[in-house]
């Protein structure tokens, strides 16, 4: 069924500017622009971005950023791109593992509604509305670059399924593979040189949706030398720990994460932490790019992560996937918004400014329909244009399929965070006192837990549309062994 069709379904409503402001430059540029053409033939945003860039980093903690307060050099070019953007100190991604949060990131709804989970083998079908859809449908070109194994396209019998969605370019060309499974990936130079190659068709004026995602910092931790050279040393080698005879991060090194004669904590968080500065050198090089273009000024840019990792919370080891803790599921977000946007806005939108309300991948979708001036459903999130964010909000995150006994699911609204596993008793958090979640006060709060659990099924209850089941396609030779590798039949990624 053709995207702009599916826009349509019942229970959808269009998107709406929430800012006069912006509501009054969408009109203002519609009556410049005429038809909405721009002489050469180069489609003409109605909205105070002429494109969107969407730059995600696999795997990469919220926390190890130098303008969150990590104290080491990880992210310089980071660091600079916030200190022109607004940061959103409080983002979650809807689920610990790629498929699933990028599936709530790219259609503005949570996994399970969109057959988008619970994990990576799990493809959303193709009746599935993603933004890239709806962008394209507008006339805008799409393009998107990824790095992750699992976000390869499926065999073409199987159909426009998943993430793929949309893309008019969908590169997912691998040059590399894991150090100790046969799970393809691209290296973050490599990404970024394909995805300049691509700009550089692009005029300064064209208006387009660009994703690219970067796999560095995704284990096994393996950084160039030159990165790793300034941060080799710099954590304390921690307790031995056992070598995993599974993938899994409980209590060891897991499997997959293995390097030759590290069996400390402390060479790895080196090694993590050379990664996050692999990826930070490769951001700057494609942000040189876009400016020295002219295509950044006029551009919506969003840099976030699909999740994050555990580095030894919860005795939970070098792993993802595996839980709901925060430091899975907190990821960075930063967004530069257009120059139209920010010029005299009040109250000030835009450089070095810093939100604590709680927002989430889905707040994306709403972000880029506003921000381009299109129509589309209204799904799940909220703009991140506007001035600020509602009081008493809840966002979710998922682990599992809902029939798993073993199914996560956590609520939190900023200040509380609600961790409901099947087979446990809930467990609540104070986050303002206890941000890393090691004292569970469920007891001393039951009123708490229970307003939380209440809101969470009215939100869920305001959308009523029916959820699409996921697709599994069949493997090739090279993705079964990968798949293998993992040690999940599920095909989970860790």
């Amino acid at each position: 069924m053709p995207s702009s069709q599916r826009a349509e379904r019942p229970g959808s409503t269009p998107s709406t500017p929430r800012l006069p402001a912006v509501a009054a430059l969408a009109a203002l540029l519609v009556g410049a622009c005429g038809d909405g053409e721009r002489a050469g033939g180069t489609r003409a945003s109605r909205g105070p971005a002429q494109r969107v860039i969407l730059v995600t980093c696999d795997t990469l903690r919220a926390d190890r950023l130098g303008f969150a307060g990590h104290p080491l050099p990880t992210s310089p070019n980071l660091d600079a791109l916030a200190a022109e953007s607004t940061v959103f100190e409080n983002a979650w991604a809807a689920a610990p593992l790629t498929g699933p949060s990028l599936a709530a990131l790219l259609t503005g709804r949570f996994p399970d509604e969109v057959g988008g989970g619970p994990t990576n083998r799990d493809h959303m079908p193709e009746e599935v509305l993603t933004i890239a859809e709806v962008v394209r449908d507008a006339g805008f070109r799409t393009a998107a670059f990824v790095s992750n194994g699992v976000l390869r396209r499926p065999p073409p019998e199987a159909g426009a399924i998943g993430v793929q969605q949309g893309f008019e370019v969908y590169d997912d060309a691998m040059n590399s593979k894991e150090r100790n499974r046969d799970l393809l990936e691209r290296t973050a130079d490599a990404c970024t040189d394909a995805a300049l190659a691509w700009l550089a068709g692009r005029s300064a004026d064209e208006a387009f949706f660009l994703w690219v995602h970067y796999q560095d910092p995704h284990g096994p931790y393996t950084p160039p030398a030159a990165h790793l050279a300034p941060l080799e040393g710099r954590h304390p080698s921690g307790p031995e720990l056992p070598l995993g005879a599974t993938h899994s991060g409980r209590g060891q090194i897991p499997r997959y994460q293995a390097l030759p004669g590290l069996t400390t904590p402390g060479p790895y968080l080196d090694r993590y932490d050379a990664e996050v500065r692999y990826f930070d050198a490769e951001l700057g090089r494609l942000l040189g790019e876009l400016r020295r273009r002219d295509l950044l000024d006029e551009a919506l840019l969003v840099v976030s992560a699909d999740h994050g990792e555990s580095l030894g919370e919860g005795h939970y080891w070098l792993c993802h996937g595996e839980t709901l803790q925060p430091e899975l599921v907190r990821v960075p977000l930063l967004v530069r918004y257009p120059a139209r946007l920010t010029r005299g806005a009040e109250p000030p939108l835009g450089a070095a400014r810093r939100v604590a309300a709680p927002v989430g991948h889905v707040d994306l979708w709403p972000t880029f329909v506003e921000a381009l001036g299109l129509e589309a459903p209204r799904n799940r999130g909220l703009s991140l244009l506007g001035p600020g964010l509602p009081e008493r909000r809840v966002l979710p995150q998922f682990l599992r399929s809902l029939d798993d006994p073993n199914r996560h699911l956590a609520v939190t609204d900023g200040r509380w965070r609600a961790v409901l596993v099947r087979s446990d008793p809930p467990r609540l958090y104070d986050l303002r006192e206890d941000p890393l979640e090691r004292e569970d006060v469920a007891d001393r709060h039951p009123e708490v837990l229970a307003d939380l659990q209440a809101r969470y099924a009215e939100f869920m209850r305001s959308d009523p549309r029916p959820w699409s089941r996921p697709v599994r396609p069949a493997l090739d030779a090279l993705q079964r062994r990968g798949l293998q590798g993992l040690g999940y039949t599920d095909g989970d990624d860790h």
